[in-house]
């Protein structure tokens, strides 16, 4: 940034913008306009949020209410979801730090870039190729198992399916997302440090207590949070390894009152519950930081360490990182591995398959371009905030705008399902309008990750460069075209693929309105390992993986060629 250059940004007192005042007044009814334009489109994403909110409620005895929910049944229900979820959240960390902490010290090594990639990876895979491919390594006819069984002649692993499976599948999910984030904050750490570490001849347990561990700490309870928001909520997953009631989430529970036993007065008090809870959870993560997941990781330290070349080191950092290789790249290898494409061919002959593929896709692309679009349009608005004439709405607007990003994270997939299903049944034809809900649904749960991505990076854009695109009349798609798209490439290019990735691969609102009428691929994808199992199951997760995968890389790389042609003259 330039020396005396004011940064854009909510929450600065408006005298610190004095600058402002000497712009044109067309210039200034701009951003007046874009500001108010961001603020209006939050406040009507908190009015949907109400209405939905409201439908939960429509026709409910609220004094049954707490009857409802201190029932022994589901005060055991949500104990266990507590303990799962603490469970994975736990062993999450444990795993996902320790692999940072063993990547971090031994710095360059061969599968470093292969490591990380797969560990992003992880970040954008389907929960229900997930699902088949844990299956495909720790199943009955797994790898692992069967490797076991004929060491010992006896099985000793866990069960198939339950409490140890979905915690392993959480593990998966997550154990990358912790590993990437203590690795981006080891790589913070200033190397005038690690060389008065080196000169002092520190060992390893050294290293840890007086360097590592004060720096990793500062991430571990935001992201025990957040993971523990993620597992407790979590629904295919447990909806697919679970095994039985005995391992289940309010989700799930949701799902089966409303799909098979349509008890509109328990879904309800069971989606309002799930909200309580999660709005407790989402308050708490709310006074935490959360260090970003999409920092680059290519910046090593170059310092050299005292511990790296002690056979004792060498050793757990092999064990380690190959633990975290056993339960992050293990599945999908061995869904790649074990496939049969010949048994599996048949998938390919479906017309559902096909009509499934164009659905997914086309649910995939309108919902990552719909959440990208909506976080740019809030992140614009949060910074021409200050522009607004009325001061308690410049006050008051950021806050807005935060709270319309972070709120549809209390309402998960199924609870927004749920609050449709009652807010609409006596309108319109739900499964006719399956498409619409889950579009809708896929838009809204894509939304707080793009805005995560991209509301910081648009402002630090802004700060730099607005006076100047002022000056040279850049406004609309010509200040964004030859100014944020070039600076955001990376960020735009990220929102978009992951949006995309996570859309393609939900299996939340489509669980209650799929149908004959309307599928998506995770839909077809489950009725097949559920019902049928088999290699059409393995084909169809090979084909779902690769899909988000090219889809990811599509995306990315079309933003990147989009900035390089706005920055060419005319």
């Amino acid at each position: 940034m330039v020396a005396g250059q004011p940064e854009l940004g909510p929450g600065r007192a408006a005298g610190y913008y004095s600058w402002q005042h000497r712009l044109p007044a067309a210039s200034a009814g701009y951003l007046r306009w874009a500001g108010f334009a961001g603020l209006f489109f939050a406040g009507l994403l908190l009015g949907i949020m109400a209405v939905l909110l409201g439908a939960l409620f429509q026709g409910q005895d609220l004094s049954l209410l707490p009857d409802e929910m201190l029932q022994p049944q589901l005060l055991r229900l949500v104990g266990g979801a507590v303990i799962q979820a603490s469970l994975s959240a736990v062993l999450s960390i444990i795993v996902g730090a320790g692999c940072a902490l063993c990547v971090f010290r031994r710095g360059m090594f061969f599968g470093r870039s292969a490591l990380l990639t797969l560990s992003f990876l992880a970040m954008i895979m389907p929960t229900t190729v997930a699902a088949v491919s844990l299956l495909s390594l720790w199943g009955r006819q797994g790898a692992v198992r069967q490797s076991v069984n004929s060491l010992f002649g006896t099985d000793l692993l866990f069960a198939p399916y339950g409490l140890f499976m979905v915690i392993l599948a959480h593990m998966f999910f997550n154990a990358p997302l912790v590993m990437r984030v203590c690795l981006s904050v080891l790589q913070a750490i200033p190397e005038s440090q690690m060389k008065l570490a080196a000169q002092l001849r520190f060992g390893a347990g050294s290293y840890l207590r007086f360097i590592e561990w004060p720096a990793v700490k500062q991430a571990l309870p935001s992201l025990f949070g957040l993971i523990f928001l993620l597992c407790f909520s979590s629904f295919s997953l447990v909806l697919m390894l679970g095994g039985g009631p005995a391992v289940s989430t309010l989700e799930v529970a949701i799902y089966t009152a409303l799909r098979f036993e349509f008890n509109l007065p328990r879904a309800g008090a069971l989606a309002l519950l799930q909200l309580l809870i999660s709005s407790v959870v989402i308050l708490s993560l709310s006074r935490l930081e959360l260090q970003s997941w999409t920092s680059r990781l290519d910046a090593m330290q170059t310092v050299p360490r005292s511990d790296r070349d002690r056979i004792s080191v060498k050793s757990l950092d092999i064990f380690v990182v190959a633990l975290f290789c056993l339960i992050v790249v293990g599945p999908v290898l061995s869904l790649i591995l074990g496939i049969d494409i010949g048994g599996g061919a048949g998938l390919f002959h479906r017309p559902v398959f096909w009509s499934a593929l164009f659905s997914s896709c086309l649910l995939g692309l309108t919902a990552a371009t719909a959440s990208t679009a909506a976080a740019l349009l809030l992140a614009a608005g949060r910074c021409h905030l200050h522009y607004l004439d009325h001061p308690l709405i410049r006050e008051r607007g950021a806050e807005i705008i935060a709270l319309s990003v972070s709120v549809y994270l209390v309402l998960p997939a199924i609870v927004l399902g749920t609050a449709s299903f009652l807010l609409l049944r006596g309108i319109a034809d739900l499964f006719a309008s399956a498409f619409w809900l889950v579009l809708f649904s896929n838009t809204l749960m894509s939304l707080p990750f793009a805005a995560r991505i991209l509301m910081a990076r648009y402002s630090a854009v802004v700060s730099r460069s607005h006076r100047l695109a002022l000056s040279l009349n850049l406004r609309g798609y010509s200040y964004f075209s030859r100014i944020i798209l070039p600076a955001m490439r990376h960020e735009i290019g990220l929102s978009l693929g992951l949006c995309c990735a996570l859309s393609l691969g939900d299996f939340g609102v489509i669980a209650l309105f799929g149908s004959d009428r309307f599928q998506t691929l995770p839909w077809l994808l489950y009725q097949y390992a559920s019902r049928y199992g088999g290699p059409e199951a393995e084909v169809l997760s090979l084909l779902l993986l690769l899909l988000a995968v090219a889809l990811y890389w599509l995306l990315y790389k079309s933003v990147g060629l989009w900035a390089e042609r706005g920055l060419r003259p005319c």
